[in-house]
């Protein structure tokens, strides 16, 4: 079996059955779609890293998913899934795969960083303290089981960001969230202009962008329409909401930012169009009541006639 789709169904974790170093169930698994499932967890997906040949994997309209950003849930996927090639569809690319675990690293170094502070604390205050914090860094170990081997993979590299940051206390964790876009118009009144090159912080809103794209592009802000395009992705994805962020959306480094405009005269058409589809839709609505009334009232005329015509014969 190389490929399994379990879309729909009520499965709340995976568990994979191994003999030795090799899995017992589907040693050829390649592809996997757990779309609309209960998985709830990170770690309900684990198992997932015993299957050596599984490349793909579909997550989509779970608990787990609903409650993150599409960003987050790409990123923290790709980086706790070595394996991976695929997530919902889209290919990762090494340079994806490299930022989402770089950063996966810091996001669970910080956490540490938190537990290690609470220690601390605690055991000025008492001494059983240390003992609980760890506990909780023990649980935070067993809740991330890939951190420690990107933590190796990486540890050198991310040394060298924050040195190279080092004027602030900040500045390796905010140079680390800045990403080279580009932003292209395709909108008629600006595609001949050249591409803005912008570094931005993962951070910034889409409504930001739309204001940097209105006085650049001059394509006024109700009238835009944002897509990303990651590289190697053929298929664009619209930033549809200004409130969100760059990462909410998963824009990574050297994305490329499409600047479209709506043309309103295809959109009034496009109204005209529905509210006459509407109207035709009432009148053969009323038609169809104005003849079920004329049947109902024959049905009547019948039936009273046989009831007259049963009583002379009586």
């Amino acid at each position: 079996l190389e490929s399994l789709i379990v879309n729909g169904n009520s499965i709340e974790c995976i568990e994979v059955m191994a003999v030795g170093d090799q899995s017992a169930v589907f040693p050829n698994l390649t592809s996997l779609q757990l779309a609309g499932t209960k998985i709830s967890t990170w770690t309900a997906l684990d198992p997932l890293n015993s299957i050596s040949s599984l490349r793909s994997l579909r997550l989509r309209n779970t608990p787990l998913t609903n409650t993150l950003g599409v960003g987050e849930v790409r990123s923290t996927a790709i980086a706790r899934l070595p394996n991976l090639e695929y997530f919902n569809a889209s290919p990762i690319t090494t340079r994806e795969r490299v930022e989402a675990e770089r950063r996966y690293v810091s996001t669970v170094s910080r956490e540490l960083l938190l537990v290690s502070s609470g220690v601390n604390l605690a055991s000025e205050r008492d001494s059983s303290g240390g003992e609980g914090g760890s506990e909780k860094q023990a649980q935070l170990f067993a809740k991330h089981s890939q951190f420690q081997l990107l933590l190796d993979k990486h540890k050198d590299t991310m040394l060298s960001l924050a040195n190279t940051g080092s004027g602030s206390s900040n500045q390796g964790s905010i140079g680390e969230e800045i990403i080279n876009v580009t932003i292209r118009s395709m909108a008629a009144v600006s595609c001949d202009m050249e591409p803005l090159m912008k570094r931005l912080p993962r951070s910034l809103k889409v409504g930001r962008i739309k204001t940097m794209c209105a006085k650049y592009f001059r394509v006024d802000i109700d009238l835009q329409m944002l897509h990303f395009r990651a590289e190697g992705d053929p298929f664009p994805t619209e930033l549809d909401d200004a409130e969100h962020s760059l990462f909410y959306y998963g824009v990574n480094d050297g994305a490329e930012i499409l600047v479209n405009e709506i043309d309103v005269e295809a959109l009034e058409r496009e109204k005209a169009r529905v509210m006459e589809d509407h109207s035709r839709r009432v009148k053969e609505q009323e038609q169809h009541v104005t003849v079920l009334q004329s049947m109902k009232k024959n049905d009547q005329r019948i039936n009273a006639l046989a009831a007259e015509m049963s009583q002379s014969s009586v």
